[in-house]
């Protein structure tokens, strides 16, 4: 089924309820948001679009992105979605590397396709704002929305057919694009409908673009933050506090980043649901939120772009358990209709001969590998992609490789010990730099961070901060304390973080800065 029939019936039962509540501007209802939905199908129709064509769409969260992304999929066409957070050198290439039938974006994004051959002469251009003549594109939004509305819902071959692209990073050589077909959407749409119930007086406030897209198939109103998206750390909590006080939000869905300067602000505005994931939030911080918003229930959610949700956890649940070693963060038990197992930690592609051949050693941290209708499959026109995090079983099973690494407790629940491009191996077993992290950070109380990482097979602690006048911790003391490490190096800059979600330290970044400016490694 296309999964415009979930807001289809939506608009039908509670056409006066709002659906989009924006930072700027008058609230959208359902029945308006199918409406422009509709008028939004017909004018992609009426300018040449077919089905299974692409189009790439780069504009901000939105009601003319949704408008716009659901428009599309109601006429059959497959929507490229690109985050603002991949960076501006590269949105351009991987707009095109999508060989797009299509544009849709803010007059930014136009600027930038302007300058690139393989965009500039496309067939079918819309911006949100005005245009002069043809420029920046051949379509408005408030043009598109004049058409009269278009009943027609294009149904799908199969479950396997595509209706949204997205991208999951901005570090390879070539873009590794999510296929959501149909059949993922709904799957997904299910899952996180049994994972996270709502109640039908909720009003949610969703940082993430997956969650609005299930709020708007369940009938719940979503308040779009008033967030620079490109800059999730810089939020104004002040302004935040408003929007939730003004639309009696229930309930929000966001990274630590965002929750973290909002819920330490001094201010309890009574929300009965915090889930937060897309980045690690240590326990201190999570006691932090406790003492804040005490009759708040906070869930810490885990998951990826090829597989959401798989797995959760109460905060009262993460703070009472044990951690089972140095560094590792409870993650929960896997959602329902997911299969999940550990492989052992390798950095090449999976070759499947059997589930004991691919068994981690004893005591050691594993790859954890995830199955169900509501992961992902495969990538677009990126079969390196394809072998790198996909596997068959014997079964005729595809098991996606989250890169993540962790263990299995007694009860069934899953701990994250790190990355599987944050380890190295000695002696023929791996060492997660997440654990080696977390039994140094002792040693260095005053600094507020620190990564580990491996440079010319070398392991450095890179620490945040200017070298102390006294002696630095030898490094005996640390290799003691089973942290071997070859050097210290301190970094006089904060450690630059990922772009997305703006919490983890971009460790490519910093080896990056390394191999252009070699560190005088402290030593004793």
């Amino acid at each position: 089924m296309n999964i415009v029939l979930h807001l289809q019936r939506q608009a039908s039962a509670h056409p006066d309820r709002p659906a989009l509540l924006p930072p700027n501007g008058p609230a959208v209802t359902f029945g308006q948001l199918w409406d422009q939905v509709c008028r939004m199908s017909a004018a992609f129709r009426a300018a040449g679009l077919h089905p299974g064509d692409r189009v790439v769409v780069m504009i901000p969260m939105s009601t003319d992105l949704y408008a716009t992304l659901l428009g599309l999929i109601k006429m059959g066409a497959v929507a490229v979605f690109v985050d603002p957070w991949v960076g501006m050198s590269r949105i351009a290439a991987f707009a095109a590397f999508a060989e797009p039938a299509g544009f849709a974006g803010v007059p930014a994004a136009h600027f930038l396709r302007l300058f690139h051959s393989e965009l500039r002469t496309l067939r079918v251009t819309l911006t949100p704002g005005r245009r002069l003549g043809a420029f920046p594109a051949s379509l408005t939004l408030s043009e598109a929305l004049r058409h009269n509305p278009d009943p027609e819902i294009f149904t799908p071959d199969g479950p396997g057919d595509p209706a949204l692209i997205t991208f999951t990073s901005g570090s390879s050589q070539t873009p590794k694009g999510a296929n959501r077909t149909h059949g993922f959407l709904e799957a997904q749409y299910q899952a996180l409908r049994r994972a996270h119930a709502i109640r039908d007086d909720d009003v949610d406030m969703p940082l993430f673009p997956v969650f609005a897209l299930r709020n708007l198939a369940d009938g719940i109103p979503s308040v779009i933050p008033d967030v620079d998206f490109r800059r999730i750390a810089n939020v104004r909590p002040e302004r935040i506090l408003r929007q939730i006080a003004a639309h009696r939000v229930t309930t929000c869905t966001a990274s630590p980043a965002f929750l973290t300067p909002l819920i330490l602000s001094g201010s309890d505005p009574g929300l009965r649901r915090v889930l937060t994931g897309g980045a690690p939030v240590s326990n201190d911080t999570l006691r932090d939120w406790q003492r804040a918003w005490p009759h708040t229930q906070i869930d810490i959610v885990y998951g990826s772009t090829e597989a959401e949700p798989v797995a959760s956890v109460s905060l009262p649940e993460r703070l009472a358990a044990d951690p089972l070693r140095a560094g590792a963060c409870l993650c929960g038990s896997p959602v329902d209709g997911l299969r999940a197992r550990l492989i052992r930690i390798q950095p090449d592609p999976v070759e499947f001969t059997s589930w004991t051949g691919l068994a981690p050693l004893e005591n050691d941290s594993g790859e954890l590998v995830v199955s169900g209708e509501h992961v992902c499959r495969d990538y677009f026109r990126n079969s390196d992609a394809v072998r790198e995090c996909k596997f068959t079983d014997d079964t005729g099973t595809c098991w996606h490789r989250m890169g993540d690494t962790g263990l299995f407790d007694s009860q069934g629940r899953f701990w994250l010990t790190g990355r599987v491009h944050n380890c190295c191996f000695r002696n023929g077993r791996p060492l997660l730099f997440q654990e080696l992290e977390a039994r140094a950070a002792p040693f260095f109380p005053d600094v507020p961070r620190l990564a580990v990482l491996e440079w010319h097979n070398k392991l450095l602690l890179v620490l945040q901060g200017r070298a102390p006048r006294q002696a630095p911790v030898p490094l005996d003391d640390l290799r003691a304390a089973d942290v071997p490490m070859d050097a210290l190096y301190w970094h006089p800059r904060p450690l630059p973080l990922d772009p997305r979600h703006q919490s983890k330290v971009d460790t490519r970044r910093i080896l990056h800065h390394i191999d252009r400016h070699p560190p005088k490694f402290e030593t004793p």
